[in-house]
């Protein structure tokens, strides 16, 4: 029974590494923002949305479906415009736990001047820029591309995940949406050291039978 109980709390340690399963960012398509007093199609900049606050810049914009007769939100109906008059930067506070985790987010350039429309975002030592056409990865106006960077947690807490326009201050920025966190899972390698430990049990109960 000790043998049993071990093991399975071997399997229970494995299991957690990546610590909550699935984080979910809160309002990551940004379809919470009617309390901001926009409603229906078009668009509002707002100091603050519900899990979203505004770090630089004149706010946070969002556009609702179908604002830009060239695209319309990758999930929902709205969508964030970081340049809203000017090159702006937001973010959130996320919980996470000891463990891997996958950053993802969909991006799209409103116009296809080169060097133009750029976002950084960054979070726990993570940093990364994604922009318009013709800038690795490539990317197009008016399709969505997912972004996704894996980064690690040695240390459970609070961070900041934050996004920030870059490029030419002209109301004309980067698009995102749909940004999500989800925990990375546990390598096969993981429930290897499971079977050694079961292993090494068994081999412990031989020993002490033939004393």
């Amino acid at each position: 029974m000790k043998r049993l109980y071990l093991a399975s709390a071997a399997v229970g340690l494995l299991l957690s590494l990546p610590a909550q399963a699935a984080t979910i960012v809160e309002n990551g398509s940004f379809e919470s923002f009617n309390a901001g007093g926009l409603n229906g199609s078009g668009w509002g900049v707002f100091a603050s949305i519900p899990g979203w606050t505004t770090l630089s810049g004149p706010g946070i914009e969002i556009q609702t479906n179908p604002t830009l007769g060239t695209i319309n939100a990758q999930d929902g109906l709205a969508y964030v415009e970081l340049d809203s008059h000017n090159n702006s930067s937001m973010g959130q506070s996320v919980a996470l736990g000891v463990g891997r985790y996958a950053l993802s987010f969909w991006y799209s350039p409103r116009v296809s001047t080169l060097g133009d429309n750029g976002i950084d975002y960054s979070i726990a030592g993570l940093s990364g820029n994604v922009s318009g056409p013709s800038i690795i990865p490539v990317t197009a106006v008016g399709l969505w591309t997912e972004i996704t960077s894996v980064f690690s947690i040695s240390t459970a807490g609070s961070y900041n995940l934050v996004f920030a326009a870059t490029g030419i201050d002209n109301s004309l920025g980067g698009l995102i949406d749909n940004v999500s966190i989800s925990a990375v899972p546990v390598p096969a390698a993981g429930f290897l050291l499971v079977g050694a430990l079961g292993g090494l049990a068994a081999l412990r109960r031989r020993r002490r039978a033939t004393v």
